[in-house]
């Protein structure tokens, strides 16, 4: 990384911080002026010097290292907003990539081919799209259609590793970098856990259809061509037959309590849930209209028995990524302290399995003879 990328990590994360660039020059020992050159690119920095920074900034080293990868895809609960949780978005981000890079090049985690879908122009196209995924993921069989149960391992399973995180209540939804190279073909999100559930699995979902698509998103990007990832997104969590079996199913229930049965079925918002009874024929757009005055409650599903499972709260991880990171922990591909940054918060150190034994022999072979 040259000197003008590091000084902008260092700013970047200093801003997130919330620390001045004198406060974090006192914390390091340097005076302001030299934060301001680092900053500007104009000043190198010492291994010992980025240690201290890095440790102050709550960063780990890898993230004034590495290379930081463009953000292919984002969603805003406001796309105008730019505050701290959208710079907090941009660095986790980074990191994330980063990370990911990393794994894979050292052999902790093995690349895949992505199967690159064409990104649907009409209606129709979007809907094929989901289709093709659902059967590719080995749902859908025979009259069952199924709900994506736990979203963050099915997109891990198509390339795209997740980490949700708390962004604020009007932060940013998400973001996607795609990690791309000689070898590897992976990409990462990163979603506000501080979202509704329903929202939270519309934006990953919304995202990985850019994945699947490979489609670099900007803010000059068509809005015809993200109304199709929003039709793609909304299709692969509730397919049309699978709305209309649920409906379908509760004949002597009342239209708002058969529309509670859709959404707690699909783990759909209630805008996202009456939104698509209206798309794909089940509901007209009186039906719509009168439902949409009225927000159902959390005790309005539990009435009726109905419950569906919390997902990407913080701290998340990929199941898929939190497994390889602990197999490269007890391979030596990783020590703890590395392993504890890659995972997040999600386990503690007190949480960590024990080193196997034989692994341990084979570290104390290693240095046999070299404590003269």
């Amino acid at each position: 990384m040259d000197e003008l990328t590091l000084g902008r990590r260092v700013a970047q994360a200093r801003d997130v911080a919330d620390i001045t660039q004198e406060g974090l020059g006192r914390a390091v020992g340097l005076n302001r002026t030299a934060i301001k050159h680092l900053e500007d690119g104009e000043r190198k920095l010492s291994v010992t010097e980025l240690g201290a920074i890095a440790h102050v900034l709550g960063r780990p080293l890898s993230f004034f290292v590495d290379s930081p990868a463009p953000a292919a895809a984002r969603r805003r609960a406001d796309t105008g907003l730019l505050h701290s949780t959208s710079r907090t978005l941009d660095i986790e981000l980074d990191q994330f990539a980063g990370d990911l890079r990393m794994l894979v090049e050292t052999g902790v985690i093995t690349p895949m081919a992505r199967a690159r879908e064409r990104t649907p122009d009409n209606a129709t196209g979007a809907e094929q799209m989901a289709k093709s995924i659902r059967s590719r993921l080995g749902m859908d069989l025979e009259t069952q259609y199924e709900a994506v149960r736990d979203i963050g391992q099915t997109c891990e399973s198509l390339g795209l590793h997740t980490y949700s995180l708390s962004l604020g209540e009007a932060g940013p939804d998400g973001a996607y970098a795609e990690v791309t190279g000689d070898v590897l073909d992976l990409g990462v999100a990163v979603i506000n856990s501080d979202a509704p559930l329903g929202r939270r699995r519309m934006t990953l979902a919304h995202l990985l259809g850019h994945w699947l698509c490979g489609d670099a998103y900007d803010s000059s990007a068509s809005p015809d061509g993200e109304k199709m990832i929003d039709l793609f997104a909304i299709h692969f969590l509730a397919p049309r037959a699978g709305m209309h079996m649920v409906w379908n199913e509760h004949l002597n229930w009342s239209d708002r309590d058969r529309a509670l049965a859709v959404s707690a079925t699909y783990g759909l918002s209630w805008a996202a849930t009456l939104g698509q009874l209206k798309n794909v024929g089940v509901m007209d757009f009186e039906g719509f209209q009168k439902l949409s005055e009225s927000k159902p409650r959390a005790g309005d599903y539990l009435r009726l028995g109905l419950t569906w499972p919390d997902e990407l709260t913080s701290p998340y991880l990929s199941p898929g990524f939190i497994s390889a990171c602990l197999n490269g922990y007890a391979d030596e591909k990783l020590t703890e302290s590395r392993l504890l940054e890659l995972l997040r918060g999600t386990l503690t150190a007190q949480d960590l399995p024990e080193k196997d034994e034989r692994s341990l022999d084979h570290v104390r072979a290693s240095f046999a003879g070299h404590n003269r």
